[in-house]
């Protein structure tokens, strides 16, 4: 991924040297979408796409004789990825539509700019631009990036049908580049065809939802995905507007689409794990957030066990999202935010090997005395040192054996 680019990275490596190997003869290669479209807005870059006239079995070609990696990574479709210098380049052969189904197309090559143009899903990432950084407008449609209006490439209805993937895509880019009120024909044929989304994989939804989460406009943007019943149709549930808003204005220095994402859905999180096809450690995360209890005060002590118990991320990012649900944690989350900078985790100064010591024989009683002990140091906020808590664990030892005896 790109995040920052030079103003004329066209020019630069390792974009130069890609093009100098696509583009023979010239008019064979071009950028196209995204960085196009972000070039033009003076945006960072987050992809590089070329579209060419080469076939993917040239294109393959090309680059090994250069050195450049490559590999196959859609070439059903046309596409191959290139990897080079640290940039990701995908490589597209052009094409037109000759069969789709709202899923997939099947698609035939073409030499046509134009026709490949049409068959793109928004006007905002139908221009092109060569090597030398000229920019090519195929269907006079640069205005609209410049307006700021997300507008489906010909019939909104039938670029959806082809692929109900772009009724989040809509949302996702009116998101980022829209500057207004959405384009009226573009919105009602997401919303007339809501129902499609329900036919979309868990992870290309999961990759449409968390760009929208992480967007600045997530809070309009999920107001117009409920009024276009979208997410009735992928979680049969509303969204929480007003604790989402809360949220945000908590957020510390980082957007976290899994913090957004647990606030803004009251749905269990092995539902939301499910649908979306979560990775483990995200649902691992979404249960944490969900699932744990805060029965902490605002004072030192309980929130340095807090921070002892869940590490001082996990702490703030799970009272923020408590504070988001219910104002009255606010001013635990506040107190814990001004405290975590002087926060060094401290080390329990006793192992099992000290409890052997004491008589106790291998097995789970080391383990029950090892956690009484630490719960008993934690609630004397980490001061006992070693000595007392090696005389500490003896005395309750020696009341379990005494309970053991009496029974």
């Amino acid at each position: 991924m790109v995040s920052k680019v030079p103003a004329e990275w066209w020019i630069e490596e390792p974009a130069n040297k890609l093009m100098n190997v696509l583009n023979k003869p010239l008019d064979s290669a071009r950028f196209v979408g995204g960085c196009v479209r972000n070039t033009i807005l003076k945006l960072p870059i987050s992809d590089m796409d070329v579209a060419t006239k080469h076939r993917p079995e040239e294109v393959i070609s090309l680059l090994e004789e250069s050195g450049i990696n490559v590999k196959p990574t859609g070439i059903a479709h046309g596409t191959v990825t290139a990897f080079f210098s640290g940039v990701r380049f995908e490589i597209t052969t052009l094409r037109r539509d000759v069969k789709t189904d709202g899923r997939h197309a099947v698609v035939q090559y073409t030499h046509c700019w134009q026709e490949d143009a049409k068959r793109r899903d928004f006007t905002i990432n139908t221009l092109l631009m060569d090597q030398f950084g000229k920019i090519i407008d195929p269907l006079n449609c640069k205005q609209d990036i410049l307006d700021g209006r997300v507008v489906f490439v010909g019939c909104p209805s039938q670029r959806i049908q082809e692929d109900a993937l772009r009724i989040l895509r809509f949302y996702r880019f009116h998101a980022y580049f829209s500057r207004g009120s959405p384009e009226p024909k573009s919105l009602e044929a997401c919303k007339k065809n809501a129902n499609l989304v329900g036919t979309l994989s868990g992870e290309r939804i999961r990759e449409e939802l968390f760009r929208i989460l992480s967007s600045e406009n997530v809070c309009d943007t999920l107001e117009l995905m409920q009024d276009g019943s979208i997410f009735e149709e992928l979680f049969s549930a509303g969204v929480r507007l007003a604790e989402l808003k809360a949220l945000l204005t908590l957020e510390r220095e980082k957007t976290d689409p899994v913090l957004r994402l647990i606030t803004a859905f009251g749905i269990k999180p092995e539902i939301l794990a499910f649908k979306l096809k979560l990775p483990n450690k995200v649902a691992a995360q979404l249960a944490f957030l969900n699932g744990t209890e805060i029965s902490a005060k605002a004072d030192p002590e309980s929130i340095k066990s807090l921070f002892y118990n869940f590490g001082v991320r996990q702490t703030l990012d799970l009272l923020m999202v408590k504070s988001a649900l219910d104002e009255t944690v606010i001013k635990i989350y506040k107190y814990a935010l001004a405290i975590s900078g002087d926060w060094k985790h401290p080390i329990f100064p006793i192992t099992g090997s000290d409890i052997v010591s004491l008589g106790v024989s291998p097995g789970i009683a080391i383990g029950k005395t090892l956690a009484a002990t630490e719960n008993w140091w934690i609630a004397n906020n980490f001061e006992p040192d070693h000595l007392s808590c090696i005389n500490w664990a003896r005395s309750f030892i020696e009341n379990e054996r005494e309970k053991s005896g009496n029974g």
